[in-house]
Parts: C-alpha cells; structure tokens; sequence
C-alpha cells in the first residue's frame, strides 16, 4: 500500500506542482525568440502564455473517447512553425468541424512532450506528414557557416537574420544562373539538326550542342549569348525558321526561342564543402555542370575528384531545407488549462497523503511495538 501510494504521489505532483503557479502565466514572448535563445529545460508543468504562427495546414485531431462516466472529448494538435518539431498547442475543439483561423496566442499548461499521454499519436501524426521546413541563405552566408563546421552539421544564418541547424537528413539546393542561354530550335521549322545548328553558328557566339537530341520537338543548344544580345538573336533565328502553314500557337516544334538557363543542385547537408572560398560537392546523376569556354568554343565543365566547384559569385541563391521530426524533448500548450483547474487532482493527491502517511505510522507503530 505505501509503495503504491508513493507512486501515485509522485505521479500525481506535477499537477500539485502546477496548482502552485499562480494565476498569472509566465510570459515567453515570441516562439522565434524563444527557440533562438533556447528553450528553458525546465517550463515543465509551468502556467505560460507564447506567441508563435500555428501550422493550421499539417494540424491533427485527437477524439478521446468517454470513460469513467466522463464525456469524450476532441483536442486538436497545432504545430508552431517557429519551433520546427519542438512546440505544439493542444485546443479542446468544441465541435467537430476544423477551425481555420487561429490568434497566434496559445495560454495554459506547459507539459514535455514525452510525459503528455497522446505523444505516441502526436508523433505518429506530425512525422507522417513529412514536413520539410525551408529557409533561404546568401551564398556568403552559407560559406561562413562552412568554414566553421564540426561534422556532418551546419549551423546557417537566414537572409531573416535566424539560425538554422542543418543535419545529415537536410538538403542545400545552390541556384545557379549560367552564364548561356538555351537556344530550342523547333524540328518542324529546322528539317534536320545540321541546319538547326547551322543557324546557330550563324549567330557569331560560342555554343554548344548536345551530341544526343532527346526531345521530339526541338533541338537544344547552349549559346554564350550576352543579355545585350539576345533580342536580336532570337530575331535571326526567328528568321531562319520555316513555319509550316498548318502550325498550332505555343507550339514548341515551331519557330525558335532563346530562354535563360538556371540550374538548381540539391545536395545533402553533409555533402558540400567550401574549400578555398569555393562551393563544393558530388552533383546528382541528371545534373548538368555547366560549361567553360576554351579556345572560343564551350566545353563541360569538368568536375574535380568526382566534384562540381562552383565560385559564390557564381551562386543566384542558397535554399536551405530540412525535415521536420517530433522532438521528444520539445513543449505541448495544453490551451485553456490553468493552475486553478487541478484542484480536483490537488485533493485526490492530499487523500493519497493521508492515507500513505497513515499506513508508514501504523509501520512504525507495528514496528516499535514488537521491539518492545
């Protein structure tokens, strides 16, 4: 009876625990400030208010089903966007209908995700939806961050100004703007592709042309064509091109058009490297590095031991992506919950008090009396 007891009084104290706080809520402030500083291990069965943006897109619903002659009830599950996989809200809905908007301001009891009794289906849910939380990133920016890297991980600084750790199951995509054009000459308007190519060459500049022509509408080069250049360009190969009587609007096998090319180079997190000021990693197997011009013409540009390096002036854009995981060790707001509210659990913890400390004196009683 006493170790039954005893278990339940621990057990049962953190909601004497969060009875004592008070009534007024401990104010976080902002849930991006809060995660940038870093979250108090100890807010556990603490009275708080936080202001953070919900993620009403990915939010679950939980029905707890009636027991004990008490009515079922249905909460629903909210993500804070500002702490990744770390902070939730739970809202008692009152109907069953998903409510759409949201306040932003989430009040009541601060509990451990791990100790809340629905973590199981808060992480069941939240890590089946496979978020992808994404930020972007000078190329300054993530060079820095490179260059003071220990292991896999990175900590990069957002063009916002936030941080972000990034492990070995986040992504860097580096957007690069080629210096060349696409120039896609359409197979109706050129009958082969020496003539395509042929108007090509005409334009004067350096250019390549893909030894395999894998489209069925047009052919594909790559032209070095300055932007001062290229109105008058597509003109000329405009020009050379036949228009069949009978062709479609939009249609891309007539005619001929020049578009900018940019590639992107998703690369795991662990992957890339800065060495030398420059952009480093293993480029994926459809990727197209680009090219150098030599000796007037464009050649690809070769990779160095396997890996593409690219100049950070080179660089259009850094796009930072990481998915997003149930942290066990992160805080669920139970909304609406406050101190006042437990009182019930308060005097059920007292009787269990009573009724321990009755039976350790009848111990000791017992104890004392066959001593004698």
């Amino acid at each position: 009876m006493v170790a039954l007891g005893g278990y339940m009084l621990f057990w049962m104290f953190g909601d004497v625990r969060y009875f004592l706080q008070g009534s007024e809520p401990r104010d976080l402030g902002d849930a991006a400030a809060l995660v940038a500083k870093g979250v108090d291990p100890g807010l556990d069965d603490t009275f708080v208010v936080l202001r953070g943006t919900p993620d009403v897109q990915h939010a679950a619903r939980l029905r707890i089903e009636p027991k004990s002659g008490q009515a079922g009830r249905t909460i629903g599950y909210l993500r804070l966007i500002e702490g990744g996989g770390s902070l939730f809200a739970a809202i008692p809905r009152t109907t069953e209908a998903a409510p759409q908007q949201f306040e932003g301001v989430f009040e009541g009891r601060m509990r451990r995700l791990s100790e809340s009794p629905n973590f199981a289906a808060i992480q069941q849910h939240f890590d089946g939806e496979r978020i992808v939380e994404g930020r972007d990133a000078t190329p300054a920016a993530l060079l820095e961050a490179l260059g003071k890297r220990q292991g896999d991980g990175i900590t990069v600084v957002d063009t916002d100004g936030q941080s972000i750790t990034l492990g070995t199951k986040a992504t860097v995509t580096i957007v690069v703007e080629q210096p060349d054009v696409q120039a896609q000459l359409g197979r109706s308007s050129f009958d082969s592709p020496a003539a395509a190519e042929a108007a090509v060459a005409a334009l004067g500049f350096p250019y390549y042309a893909p030894p395999e022509q894998s489209s069925a509408r047009f052919y594909n080069f790559y032209v070095r064509l300055p932007a001062g250049e290229r109105e008058s360009a597509q003109a000329k190969l405009s020009a050379a091109a036949v228009i069949p009587a009978d062709a479609k609007p939009a249609d891309p096998s007539v005619g001929a058009a020049i578009l900018p090319w940019i590639t992107s180079y998703p690369v795991p997190a662990s992957d890339i490297t800065g060495d030398g000021g420059k952009f480093g990693f293993v480029p994926g197997d459809n990727a197209k590095p680009g090219f150098d011009l030599q000796d007037g013409k464009l050649v690809p540009r070769p990779l160095q031991a396997g890996r593409l390096v690219l100049d950070p002036g080179d660089v259009k854009a850094v796009r930072l992506e990481r998915p997003v995981t149930v942290d066990p060790q992160g805080y669920v707001i139970d909304v609406g919950v406050r101190p006042r509210d437990r009182w019930l659990e308060v005097v059920m913890w007292c009787l269990v008090l009573i009724v321990v400390g009755w039976n350790v004196t009848s111990l000791v009683a017992g104890w004392r009396a066959r001593r004698a």
